[in-house]
C-alpha cells in the first residue's frame, strides 16, 4: 500500500495542488491559565471573524484592498513559544472532550469524522452561523450537496468510508462537475491529471473523466482508502489530499511526529491552507448534521437532474443526439461534462450518453429514424510524415470536412498516434509512379544491421523527434543529410536514414531505395535531372573576346540576374576570355543556338 501510494506522490506533487500560505505568526507571549478564562468571548470572536473573512474571501466574496491584516489565531493545540527563539511549543491544552467551549456549540449531533474543538473550527462555525455572507454561502452550498450529495454518500458506504467524507467535496468544488483550478486539478474532486490517470481515469484529447461525477468519485475515494489505510488518521488523510501525500510525509518525517494537530502548530508544519482546508471539512460535516442549530434547515437542495444512459456510436455530434432527444445542446453538455469535444470520441465503437429520463421516449423515437441516417465513421490513426490532405484523398473527402469532423483548427499540427475519424469507406492508396527525386550527400554510408530508408518532412516535424522515432540520434541525422540543427525542417524535405531493426516502422510513411531516384547533391545527374524538369538545359559555356554579360544573355534569352545567380558573382562583372559560365537555357533556344 505504501508503494502505491508513494508512486502518486511521485508522479505528481499534489493530488488536488494548493498553494502554500504563510503560517500564523506566533503570539508575543504565553497567557496564564487564569487570563485565558478572562478572555471576552464575543470580543474574541469578532477579532476571530475579521481574521476569517481574509481566509474564506477566495471563496466567498472579493476581499476588501482596504481591510487590515488578519490578526494572529491561538492554536489550541499548544501554544507558540515567543518569537525569535527556537524553543517547542508548551504543551496542549486544548478542549478533547465532548463539550465544546461555546454555549451555543454544546449538544450537537457530530459527525463520523474526528472532531478537534480549537479555536480555528469554532471561528469558522462562528462565521457560518453568525455572519450574513457566512450564512448565505453555507445555504448555497448545501443547496447544491443536492445535485450530488445522495451519489456521493452510497458510494461512500459501498465502500465502507466515513459518509462525512462527502464534504470533501463541498470543499473542493462545491460539487461543481466543470470546477478547474489555476494549476489544473478538475472536477468535483479537483483531481490533478496524473494521479487521475493512475486510479484508472481516462484523460485524453476527447474524454476527461475527471468531470464524471460518478467515475471521479470512484477515484478519489480510491485514493481517500488507500492513503488512510497508511497514515491511519483522517485529518492526516484530508491533508494528504490538499497538499500531497509526499509532501505531508516530508513534513512527518522532518518533525518526527504523526499528530496532524502537533504538525499545524508548528513553524513550516503545514500549509496554513491545508490547516484551514481540513478544518472546513470538520465545520462543513458539523453545520450538515446540525442545520436547524444553524439556522439551514429550511434549505431546499438542488434537484438532481434523473438521467439514464443510452449508447450511442462513436463520433456522433451532441447536437444531433440533442435534436432527437428535443433538448438544448448545452444542457446535454452539461449532462456529460466528461465530453471535451461536442462529439462522442470516435476511437470507440459505442459511448453512454447521459439524457434526461423524461426524455428518453422521444429520443428513442426520433432515433429509430436519424440513427440510420448518420454517415458511417470509422477511426484513422495518423502515421509520422502523413499529411491530412493525403488521408482526405483516402477517404475520399476533403481536408475542411475532416477538421470540421473532428473540431480542429485550420493549420492543426497532427502527431503520430492521434486519432481521427473519417468516413467509413475503404481507404483508396495513391498511385504514384513518379519516383520523387533525393539530394544526398556525396558520402557513401554502409551499415551491415541497418536498413537505408527515405522519409519525407511534414509540417511540424522536429529532428528530435525523428530521431527518437526512428531509434537514430539527431548526430547521425545530420551526417546523413545536408541539414543544420539550427533551423527548422521545412515541409517536402526528404531525409535519407539508416534505421536499425527494433524501429517501429508500421506508424510511418517512409520510402525504400527502390521507391525513390537518389541524386548526388551538385552532381551533373543532379543538375540534368532538375533541368529537364524545367524544359532546360544547362550548358557550359566557354566565353568568347568580345562577350559581355547582357550579350550571352541575349544570346541565350536570359537576365543577366539569372546567369549572376547561376554562377554567384556579381551583375557588373566583366567575362574573361576563355573563361566557362553556366547558363540553364530553355530547350528549344538551346537546339537554335546549336544549330547556329
Amino acid at each position: 500500500m505504501l508503494n502505491r501510494i508513494v508512486a502518486v506522490a511521485l508522479v505528481c506533487s499534489a493530488w488536488p495542488a494548493s498553494a502554500r500560505a504563510d503560517t500564523t505568526p506566533p503570539a508575543a507571549s504565553e497567557p496564564t491559565e487564569s487570563q485565558a478564562e478572562e478572555v471576552n468571548v464575543e470580543e474574541a470572536l469578532r477579532a476571530a471573524r475579521r481574521e476569517l473573512l481574509a481566509l474564506v474571501a477566495r471563496d466567498t466574496v472579493a476581499e476588501d484592498p482596504t481591510a487590515a491584516p488578519p490578526e494572529a489565531a491561538s492554536i489550541t493545540i499548544g501554544l507558540p513559544p515567543p518569537a525569535m527563539t527556537s524553543a517547542l511549543p508548551t504543551a496542549p491544552r486544548e478542549s478533547t472532550g465532548p463539550t465544546p467551549p461555546l454555549g451555543w456549540l454544546r449538544e450537537l449531533a457530530l459527525p463520523d469524522l474526528p472532531i478537534r474543538w480549537d479555536d480555528r473550527l469554532v471561528r469558522l462555525l462562528d462565521y457560518y452561523r453568525n455572519d450574513p455572507r457566512g450564512r448565505a454561502t453555507m445555504r448555497g452550498l448545501l443547496a447544491r450537496q443536492g445535485a450530488y450529495g445522495a451519489m456521493i454518500r452510497a458510494k461512500l458506504k459501498a465502500a465502507n468510508l466515513p459518509e462525512d467524507l462527502v464534504y470533501v467535496a463541498m470543499v473542493e468544488s462545491a460539487y461543481d462537475p466543470r470546477a478547474r483550478s489555476d494549476v489544473g486539478a478538475v472536477g468535483i474532486w479537483q483531481l490533478m491529471t496524473a494521479p487521475a490517470m493512475e486510479y484508472e481515469l481516462e484523460v485524453s484529447r476527447w474524454v476527461d473523466a475527471r468531470m464524471n461525477p460518478e467515475q471521479c468519485t470512484e477515484a478519489a475515494l480510491k485514493f481517500l482508502r488507500d492513503v488512510h489505510a497508511d497514515l491511519g488518521s483522517w485529518p492526516l488523510s484530508l491533508a494528504a489530499f490538499n497538499m500531497g501525500y509526499g509532501a505531508l510525509l516530508r513534513a512527518i518525517q522532518k518533525y518526527n511526529t504523526n499528530d496532524f494537530w502537533l504538525l499545524a502548530s508548528l513553524e513550516a508544519g503545514l500549509p496554513y491552507e491545508t490547516i484551514t482546508y481540513v478544518t472546513k471539512v470538520m465545520a462543513f460535516a458539523i453545520i450538515g448534521h446540525n442545520r436547524a442549530r444553524f439556522g439551514m434547515a429550511d434549505v431546499v437542495p438542488d434537484a438532481r437532474i434523473d438521467t439514464v444512459s443510452v449508447e450511442i456510436a462513436g463520433g456522433t455530434s451532441l447536437a444531433r443526439i440533442a435534436r432527437a432527444a428535443g433538448m438544448d445542446a448545452a444542457v446535454l453538455a452539461a449532462l456529460n461534462a466528461d465530453l471535451k469535444k461536442p462529439r462522442l470520441p470516435p476511437d470507440v465503437k459505442t459511448w453512454p450518453v447521459r439524457i434526461p429520463r423524461e426524455r428518453l421516449a422521444r429520443f428513442q423515437e426520433k432515433w429509430a429514424s436519424q440513427a440510420a441516417l448518420l454517415p458511417p465513421h470509422r477511426e484513422h490513426v495518423m502515421r509520422l510524415g502523413e499529411r491530412l490532405s493525403e488521408v482526405a484523398d483516402q477517404y475520399g473527402t476533403t481536408t475542411a470536412k475532416l477538421l470540421k469532423l473532428n473540431d480542429l483548427a485550420e493549420g492543426v499540427v497532427l502527431r503520430p498516434g492521434q486519432k481521427l475519424i473519417v468516413p467509413d469507406v475503404d481507404p483508396v492508396a495513391k498511385v504514384d509512379n513518379e519516383r520523387p527525386a533525393v539530394g544526398v550527400p556525396a558520402e557513401a554510408f554502409v551499415y551491415v544491421d541497418r536498413k537505408r530508408l527515405f522519409y519525407r518532412v511534414a509540417e511540424g516535424d522536429e529532428l528530435s523527434e525523428i530521431a527518437r522515432f526512428f531509434r537514430v540520434t539527431v548526430e547521425e541525422l545530420r551526417m546523413w543529410n545536408r541539414i543544420s540543427i539550427d533551423a527548422k525542417l521545412q515541409r517536402g524535405m526528404f531525409l535519407q536514414l539508416f534505421v536499425p531493426p527494433e524501429a517501429e516502422l508500421s506508424q510511418t510513411l517512409v520510402l525504400a531505395p527502390n521507391q525513390v531516384r537518389t541524386l548526388v547533391v551538385g552532381s551533373e545527374e543532379f543538375f540534368t535531372f532538375h533541368e529537364s524538369q524545367q524544359n532546360r538545359v544547362r550548358l557550359r559555356y566557354r566565353v568568347k573576346p568580345g562577350d559581355t554579360l547582357r550579350s550571352v544573355a541575349e544570346r541565350f534569352e536570359l537576365s543577366i540576374g539569372s546567369i549572376a545567380r547561376i554562377n554567384q558573382f556579381a551583375r557588373d562583372k566583366k567575362l574573361e576570355p576563355d573563361s566557362e559560365i553556366i547558363v540553364y537555357v530553355p530547350q528549344e533556344t538551346a537546339k537554335r543556338s546549336a544549330s547556329n
